[in-house]
């Protein structure tokens, strides 16, 4: 069950034995989601919020009800969950109806479409927008238990500050033109707005399934499911990549260079020294941090970067000569030697003066080549050749005036050094095989003094940034999985590339609602949308090419249905809902108090009937009776009918002799028993009803099973001993109130109904007629007083039991059986009829009740009329009968069984009225008071149960 923390948050969610959660409908639906799924209770005001979105259902009559998750998506995600979360898996096998060949029914597929539904309802709860804080998987556990938690909200283009300032009449004053600039510009910052929105609650739904589920199956699966987010803005990239790289979790095992320039047939062109920068060299032997590769996509302690650095040998070129020592006296550029033996090509180099006549630096014009010695050339550690500073002798002569002294300068050569190759020290983990990570050949901080850029290289340099690039680059040819197999990327690419799913496979995957694509099926990564498009995605692109593209034009199956993937299934338009079974004191209480409510109103108001009902079956007020009778009679010359019988008085007829003869108050006798006695059957009737009936669907019955005709009878008829048991004594004093000839107040009915019980037990005493309240005094009760209150309870069981189980039985068949024949019939368009729930089903739950009322005072009439005559011989001088006795007298009269439905005209037609506006007052006073059929319908809320798996 749920924690105590989440209990008083939502008042009527549960969870059933599969492990999910149902929320209830309102709160789901029109509430933006529960407490529960979200792990935290909102602040005031965005429960306030909530509350105000209850004008914007979710439910809309056709189409998705938000536009950031796409068909596709939701559905491969729905089935994603049936294969791999436990608690939707077990719904599914609960749900489910295959075939016996293994094939799934139409029925399966509606319920797919209903998971699906609840599903999208879920995301359009949670994962429109910001949710919380999911940075990291520590954060995507711990839930929206941050310190300032938000719920999802969905910027629609209708509430965007383009429409605020633009499409309100008021806001066009401001009188910012709509072309402007400015215009322009708030349009695409409000755009902007709504798509950085949207990819935030797609990052926090990856995030949530990411630390679900966690192996390589579901991994791959997920990479799959986010493949299909069509829209590039909004599509996780790097996430898919990391998923995919998890999954493979390769390591480097070869990287090799290649030199873009070799593919020139011109070899002076390709070896052309002052390029040797741009081609793996300008380095010195000291250099570090040459040669980087990008870390593994993947995220977690587990998958470390691998750790490379290049191999590099000397060119036997001078790269650069560093002065040591800038000695003085210089009045000329001295002469720079570069002195080795077995040089190929001399090194070229002129010294640079300072104002002050020392050497400041020494610029190569020409690196020369063959320096180092026969070891370099062998591979060895080169020798370093020396540099000599020598002032020009020539110049020296000349000059005789200067008697200033020279101090020669020194300087040492360094060597340059090319990449030839790369080490790796570590393959690290957690790579692609099909997009192997970047391996970045960096130039050297500063070019050599003899770099330059020759015409003839032209064609690899486009522009001026290209310079900065190298002609040599690295790559990942090869790498090893988790079994240590090494793979080329390159044919890893080509295979994943040419990967498609055959027809045999797509139809299975149709034909089974719970199926995945094959986990061999890899998206595809590119910098385009698609092969025809020109337009490159900055971030890249995955997409699945083995199955054919969504179609937009596609039309759902039928009406039930607000979308349809030809290969994944459809969503239907209603998520997967149940009756609330565990309810609270306080909604009892309110189901209770509607009844109480309802029954008031409607037997208060139809009191008039049930007088007249009762007059014609006692019969005893003869004042009233009689003219009854003549004006039936005189109703029946009227028509010229000839019968020897007694003319049959109606309720009209009795009417109107009580207005006649004692006014239109008359009509109200016994109202306030009435009143007493209303309050007592609908306070017991319905709320105990609701009680027993939900407390057997948790205790007895299988919630997924559905409504179940039994437990609701049962419930019905157990309601009603109860009620019985509660009403009893109000019921006879009601009676016995309105079978009197004056109305009198329920004290002095009372007070007559003691005296007369004491009366009968004195041995040997005449019951005292008590016709006049004026004449008893205060009773002092006793136990032997009360206990003949119940004596009618067998009657008034004979008369509840029969019409309380035939009326609520009647009503559940009736309303059911005409709301589905109107939503079959679609007579209502794209909507759906629901009993209680708006206009029509408010006028629906009058009709059925309405019939059920008649259903009920048919199969009950006889001990209704039994009751009415057990109680009013309880008021007449001498002995009681019982109630055997009055049925034989019954029996035993002209017309035999037909007088057991003596009245029964009046008291269909109370009942008739009475029973259709109690439906409709009790459903309507329902919803008033926050239980009515949305508040107890609970919502599958898919998302609580994931949470909790984490």
């Amino acid at each position: 069950m749920l924690s105590a923390s989440l209990a008083d948050t939502a008042s009527a969610s549960e969870i059933d034995t599969t492990g999910e959660l149902y929320t209830p409908k309102n709160e789901m639906i029109k509430g933006g989601g529960s407490a529960a799924a979200r792990g935290i209770r909102l602040k005031p005001m965005e429960e306030k919020e909530s509350r105000n979105r209850k004008n914007q259902s979710l439910l809309k009559s056709t189409g998705l009800i938000q536009n950031i998750y796409e068909t596709r998506f939701i559905t491969y995600l729905t089935r994603f969950l049936l294969a791999f979360d436990p608690a939707a898996s077990a719904w599914w096998k609960k749900n489910s109806m295959p075939n016996l060949d293994g094939t799934f029914s139409d029925v399966s597929r509606e319920k797919f479409a209903e998971f699906a539904e609840s599903v999208e309802v879920g995301l359009a709860d949670y994962f429109l927008g910001p949710y919380g804080s999911y940075a990291s998987v520590a954060a995507a556990k711990a839930g929206i238990a941050a310190a300032e938690p938000a719920k999802s909200v969905e910027v629609k283009k209708d509430n965007s500050l383009w429409n605020m300032i633009f499409t309100n009449k008021r806001d066009n004053r401001r009188g910012i033109p709509p072309n402007s600039a400015l215009a322009r510009r708030l349009s695409k910052n409000a755009e902007r707005e709504a798509t950085n929105l949207a990819r935030e609650g797609i990052l926090n739904l990856f995030s949530l399934l990411k630390a679900r589920y966690t192996s390589i199956e579901e991994k791959q699966q997920l990479a799959i499911l986010f493949s299909m987010i069509s829209k590039p803005e909004l599509q996780p990239v790097q996430e898919i990549r990391g998923l995919l790289g998890e999954v493979d979790n390769g390591t480097i095992a070869a990287i090799e260079l290649v030199d873009l320039s070799s593919e020139d047939e011109d070899t002076t062109a390709r070896d052309y020294f002052r390029l040797s920068s741009r081609q793996g060299g300008g380095f010195s032997k000291d250099d570090d941090n040459i040669i980087r590769v990008d870390p593994p996509a993947s995220l977690g302690a587990e998958y470390k970067p691998a750790k490379i650095q290049a191999v590099m040998k000397p060119t036997t070129r001078i790269l650069r000569i560093n002065v040591i020592d800038s000695g003085s006296g210089y009045t000329t550029a001295p002469d720079v030697v570069v002195k080795q033996s077995g040089v190929s090509r001399q090194c070229e180099a002129c010294a640079i003066l300072d104002r002050i006549g020392r050497v400041s630096e020494v610029l190569v014009l020409n690196p020369g080549f063959g320096y180092g010695g026969s070891q370099a050339r062998q591979g060895g550690e080169p020798a370093l050749p020396t540099v000599e500073i020598r002032e020009r002798k020539k110049l020296r002569k000349k000059k005789k005036v200067s008697k200033q002294e020279v101090k020669p300068a020194k300087a040492v050569a360094e060597l340059e050094y090319k990449v030839v190759g790369v080490d790796i020290i570590n393959g690290g983990s957690g790579y692609l095989f099909d997009q192997p990570p970047k391996v970045s050949l960096g130039l050297p901080e500063v070019d050599p003094d003899w770099y330059a850029t020759p015409a003839i290289f032209s064609k690899y340099i486009e522009d001026e940034q290209d310079e900065e690039n190298q002609l040599i680059l690295a790559s990942v040819t090869q790498m090893k999985g988790i079994n240590g197999v090494a793979i080329d990327t390159i044919d890893a690419r080509i295979e994943k590339d040419n990967l498609a799913l055959g027809g045999d496979t797509l139809r299975s995957i149709q034909n089974d609602p719970i199926a995945l694509l094959p986990s061999t099926t890899r998206p595809r990564f590119s910098k385009f949308i698609n092969d025809a498009s020109s337009d490159v995605i900055e971030n890249g692109y995955y997409s699945i090419t083995s199955i054919p593209p969504v179609l937009s034009d596609i039309a759902p199956p039928s009406s039930d249905y607000r979308s349809i993937d030809p290969i994944f299934g459809g969503i239907g338009k209603a998520p997967v809902t149940k009756n609330a079974v565990t309810l609270s004191s306080g909604q009892y209480s309110r189901l209770a108090l509607s009844g109480a409510i309802c029954t008031v109103l409607v037997r208060t108001a139809l009191n008039p009937l049930e007088l007249v009902k009762t007059k014609i079956q006692l019969g005893n007020d003869e004042e009233i009776i009689q003219l009854a009778m003549k004006k039936a009679s005189s109703e029946e010359k009227e028509t010229q009918s000839e019968s020897t019988s007694k003319p049959a008085i109606g309720t009209t007829q009795v009417i109107q002799s009580l207005v006649e003869v004692r006014g239109p108050l008359s009509l109200f006798q016994s109202a306030d028993i009435t009143f007493i006695t209303s309050v007592v059957f609908g306070l017991f009737g319905f709320g105990a009803t609701e009680l027993f009936r939900r407390s057997f669907s948790a205790i007895f019955f299988d919630e997924a099973s559905g409504p179940n005709e039994f437990l609701f009878l049962a419930a019905a008829g157990l309601a009603t001993l109860l009620t019985c048991a509660a009403g009893a004594p109000f019921e006879i004093l009601r009676v016995r109130s309105m079978s009197q000839l004056e109305d009198e107040g329920v004290k002095a009915v009372f007070d007559s109904f003691v005296e007369q019980n004491r009366q009968q037990r004195r041995e040997g005493t005449v019951p005292i007629s008590l016709a006049s309240s004026s004449q008893s005094e205060t009773l002092s009760l006793q136990l032997e007083d009360i206990k003949p209150l119940w004596s009618s309870f067998n009657p008034i069981v004979s008369r509840e039991l029969p019409f309380a189980v035939t009326k609520f039985f009647v009503f559940d068949l009736a309303a059911g059986s005409i709301a589905d024949l109107i939503n079959g019939s679609h007579v209502l368009g794209d909507n759906k009829i629901q009993v209680g729930v708006g206009g029509l089903g408010l006028l629906l739950s009058a009709f059925a009740g309405a019939l059920a009322g008649i259903a009920g005072a048919a199969v009950s009439h006889p001990a209704d009329l039994i009751l009415t005559l057990t109680s009013a011989s309880s008021r007449e001088e001498g002995e009681t009968k019982d109630w055997r006795m009055i049925v034989q007298e019954l029996l035993d009269a002209d017309g035999g069984i037909l007088n057991l439905f003596t009245g029964f005209p009046a008291r269909s037609v109370f009942f008739f009225l009475v029973i259709g506006l109690q439906f409709f007052l009790y459903d309507y006073i329902k919803t008033l008071l926050d239980v009515g059929t949305d508040d107890l319908t609970l919502v599958l809320d898919v998302f609580y149960a994931i949470r909790q798996g984490l």
